[in-house]
Order: structure tokens, then sequence, then C-alpha cells
């Protein structure tokens, strides 16, 4: 069989994001940034392992990794020519935001969740015009609900919101609730591909591996199943 260019450049970059994936998900465990446990999330909700991505900022080799991953997503799945700012959102993905938008010399701008109280008084920080178009950029996808707070703030003030570009998603139901929002999300690897792996190298337990892989299952089976 005889593939396209197209269909070429598609599988080299399935290739190159598992390459990311492994290499980001053993500089985690480095770092502690994946934790096993008893955990309550913003949410509310509990959860038997915790993803603490500020871990990472202490670490310049493991930033370098995520931002190369991130600004990676963005030349293959998005394009840099369709952007005009990025933003990150406060306060986990404003580290990652300001290393990709150096890396891709992409304006960075970020927002208040509360309105500044003095001077102008304004939500956004950095410069915005109407119709920019602009990438946000989080460290990972649980319910979403962050990004779309982000995304409304600058629908407000005139920008234009698509895509987000993320670490990783958690598997709860944020994609859809994303897509709702008109908000195409780009992601590195989803959860338990990145535990399947871990686990099949003996960088995590068996126990530990049951426990949360029977938790993202579980969680997945209460989420409402929207038709395609």
């Amino acid at each position: 069989m005889i593939f396209g260019l197209e269909e070429i450049e598609r599988r080299v970059w399935e290739e190159e994001k598992l390459f990311l994936m492994k290499q980001v998900g053993i500089l985690l465990i480095k770092n502690n940034a994946i934790k096993f446990g008893d955990y309550i999330l913003a949410s509310g909700k509990k959860s038997p392992y915790y993803i603490d991505l500020r871990q990472t900022i202490s670490s310049p080799i493991t930033m370098d990794w995520i931002a190369n991953s991130l600004t990676r997503i963005i030349l293959n799945e998005i394009g840099k020519e369709k952007i005009d700012r990025i933003l990150g959102v406060p306060t986990a993905g404003v580290p990652f935001a300001t290393v990709v938008s150096q890396k891709l010399g992409i304006p960075l701008i970020y927002y208040r969740q509360a309105r500044k109280e003095h001077g102008v008084r304004k939500k956004i920080e950095g410069i915005l015009e109407r119709n920019d178009r602009v990438l946000i950029i989080d460290d990972l996808i649980t319910t979403g609900e962050s990004v779309i707070e982000a995304a409304e703030v600058v629908r407000d003030q005139g920008g234009v919101v698509n895509e987000l570009v993320v670490l990783l998603d958690r598997e709860q139901g944020g994609k859809e609730r994303l897509r709702a929002s008109r908000i195409e999300p780009h992601v590195l690897f989803k959860i338990t591909d990145a535990l399947t792996w871990l686990h099949s190298v003996g960088l995590i337990e068996d126990t530990v591996y049951d426990t949360v892989r029977r938790y993202i299952l579980e969680e997945s089976q209460t989420l409402p199943h929207n038709p395609p």
C-alpha cells in the first residue's frame, strides 16, 4: 500500500505524539506531578489520583519538554498563522502559555478571575484587539469549566476563541463540554493512555493501576452520552 504525503505526515505526527507522551510522562513521575492516594478535586469529587502540573515549574527541563510538546501540537494541528494571541488560564496554564508564546513569537494575554478594582479595571491583561484569534492554553482538562469561563471573557471583549491546547485529558467529560461551547480541544494524551504505558514499563504498581483504571471507567459511565 502506498500512502500519500498527507497520510504519511499524519502517521509521523501520531508517532511523535506517542514519543512526547512517554518522555513527558517519565518527567511527571520524576517531579511527583502524578500522585496516587485519596484526593478531592476542585469540582468536589473524590479521586484516587491527582495531577499537579504546578510541580513542573521548578524543573526547567520538564517545563521545556511540556512547552515543546504544546508547541508541536499547535504547529501540527492548528497552524501558527491562525493565531493572533495566546491566553494562559490562571493559574496553572499561565507558565506554559508564557513559554509557548516565547517559542512561537505570538503575543501573550491572560485574564483575571476577579476584575481589578483600580486603574482601568480590566479583566484581560495584555493587548487584545477586536476579532483577534485567541488560542487558550491550560495544563489539563477535567470539567472544562475554567477554559469556558476564560473563553467567555475573551469573547465578551471582542476576541475569537475556537481552540484549546492542553497536555492531558482526565476523561471526565470536559472535552464534550468544551465542544458544546464551540471550543475544540487539542490534547497531547489521555490519562488512560499515559497510565497504561507507565504501568507497562513498571512505573506504576498493579494495584494502583487497577484502582485508577476502575475509577476512570466508573466516571466515564456516569457521563451523558451525546450522539456523534
